[in-house]
């Protein structure tokens, strides 16, 4: 439980007098963590300090609550920050608001406390329910101390439940749907009012519970910020989409829509920050040492990942936080990218060393580019990219996509295009296109007819070799058979094996992008159109 109470009543602004209020509100309640009644005065807190200071000298048991009763029990030090935040009256009244409130016509033990302190909770709730369903029956302050009641228990169960870790699921739904009934009820906040006046305390102005309802809706999506954020930090996602479902859904009055949006910021302001300085601290690496760009994009891109994950799990996509710091991420690899580039010596003679920077730098862009989220950026990161990829046409092999490139391995393949038919002649132009290959594919290619027939001739010696050693005395129609099956098998392997492998090589390199922009432009394969002669 966290200590003092400066995480959970407001500093005495009129602006906003629940800012401070968080999930741990009902955990750190003065009355809750005291046990002492909404009506106790001055000299009774005083007595309870006095009591308190001697339990501390003779270690003996600590006052705690009939009602609700905290576990773990407060600490020494939690009761005393109780009893100061009681010597503050705004902050107490802070605290009467969070907490149950007696009936006007019953005393301070009313049946439906006495029922909470006996541990039978829905025997409060039912006493309640009536109260607050039949009030012309029912003393209007006393109705409206059961309206308020039953958002408060609500409230308490499911964060109790949500602190605690518990398996159960609390109905969020249900607790929003109890506070917008508060604050629709105006004798609700008439009780309040009543209850300024009868502190009599010049430091609370009736204005005061206006502020109280005006910041609620505020002050309770705060809360639910909290949860969301701790269930995703826990990987709970069930939990937090549940805790967001019932915050999109709740009514809670025409301010709720703008109210909600900024508590998911302000939740999701950590992460965002987080990010942003990991993007700072690369690109000032990259800046001052421009040949570790590359390894610090990389590092943005690693290392943001799980922060980005987590805020877009929390905000909507279309929300600003969420779109600026998914594009910071974005432009910041970029920024490190060429600050890299810039280092580099791009020469025709390419290296192995040139082709793994081109495929990681190609790499690092296209995943930057999908991490953007506006369209501007999108298109500033594919622009770099499609340059990037045509220029590493020149470095790297078109086969395998790894190894550099060997000038004296590539295929040259003739293109036409643009015929023109003058009868009796023809005119077109052609061009030779080069698809940059490494010895190594190239090597594969050449051996790749070599095997085709040492499979061939595999197929031959086992097909004549078995009969001949089985029927060596049946005569030559076992071999003559065999030898048609060996034929057939050949066949079969060069229409299957070995064509499927050839063609899958040629659509390869038909889908380089050079030769694939000219067949776009309606050119052909072959260096001359059918039918054209030599000459």
């Amino acid at each position: 439980m966290a200590q003092g109470g400066d995480d959970v009543t407001t500093q005495g602004t009129d602006a906003d007098p629940l800012q401070r209020v968080s999930a741990q509100i009902y955990r750190q309640n003065a009355f809750r963590v005291t046990g002492l009644a909404l009506s106790s005065t001055g000299r009774e807190i005083r007595r309870m300090a006095d009591r308190l200071a001697v339990i501390e000298k003779t270690d003996g048991q600590l006052p705690t609550s009939d009602i609700l009763a905290l576990a773990p029990t407060p600490s020494a030090g939690d009761i005393r920050a109780a009893l100061d935040r009681l010597g503050d009256p705004r902050q107490r009244l802070v605290d009467e608001f969070f907490w149950l409130w007696p009936a006007q016509s019953g005393g301070p033990q009313d049946a439906a406390l006495a029922a909470l302190a006996a541990g039978d909770s829905n025997a409060a709730v039912r006493h309640w329910t009536t109260a607050a369903q039949n009030s012309d029956l029912t003393v209007p302050a006393d109705a409206a101390s059961a309206v308020h009641n039953l958002a408060v228990l609500e409230h308490v169960r499911a964060l109790d439940a949500e602190l605690a870790a518990d398996t159960a699921q609390p109905d969020w739904v249900s607790v929003y749907r109890r506070w917008g009934l508060v604050l629709s009820d105006d004798r609700v906040w008439d009780s309040l009012v009543a209850r300024i006046r009868h502190a009599a305390n010049a430091r609370l102005d009736e204005s005061l519970a206006a502020g109280i309802r005006s910041a609620l809706p505020s002050a309770l999506l705060r809360i639910g910020a909290e949860i969301v954020v701790a269930a995703i930090t826990a990987d709970d996602i069930g939990r937090a989409e549940r805790q967001l479902a019932a915050m999109r859904d709740a009514q809670l009055g025409d301010t709720a829509r703008d109210a909600l949006d900024a508590a998911l910021r302000a939740a999701g302001a950590p992460w965002a920050d987080q990010i942003g300085r990991l993007c700072d601290d690369a690109v000032q690496v990259a800046t001052d040492t421009q040949k570790n760009g590359l390894d610090q994009a990389e590092r943005i891109l690693a290392d943001s990942a799980g922060p980005l994950e987590r805020l877009d799990l929390l905000l909507p996509p279309e929300e600003p936080t969420r779109v600026r710091t998914h594009d910071k991420v974005a432009l910041d690899t970029l920024r490190c990218v060429l600050f890299f580039d810039q280092t580099r010596d791009l020469s025709d003679t390419a290296d192995a060393g040139t082709a793994r920077d081109h495929m990681r730098m190609t790499d690092v862009l296209t995943r930057a580019e999908r991490t953007a989220a506006s369209e501007a950026i999108g298109d500033r990161l594919a622009e770099n990219r499609k340059i990037l990829e045509t220029s590493s046409l020149r470095f790297v092999c078109w086969i395998c996509q790894e190894n550099p490139t060997d000038p004296t391995a590539a295929i040259k393949m003739w293109m036409h295009g643009d015929v023109v038919h003058e009868y009796p002649r023809i005119r077109w132009r052609n061009m030779q296109v080069t698809v940059p290959r490494c010895r190594t594919c190239q090597s594969r290619s050449e051996n790749q007819g070599c095997l085709t027939g040492l499979r061939n001739i595999l197929f031959f010696v086992v097909s004549i070799s078995i009969p001949t050693m089985l029927f060596s005395g049946a005569g030559g129609g076992f071999i003559f058979l065999a030898i048609v099956v060996a034929f057939v098998t050949c066949w079969v392997d060069a229409n299957t094996v070995t064509a499927r492998a050839e063609r899958k090589q040629r659509d390869h390199i038909a889908s380089f992008p050079p030769m694939a922009e000219l067949r776009s432009q309606g050119w052909q394969h072959g260096e001359r159109p059918l039918g054209a002669g030599s000459g």
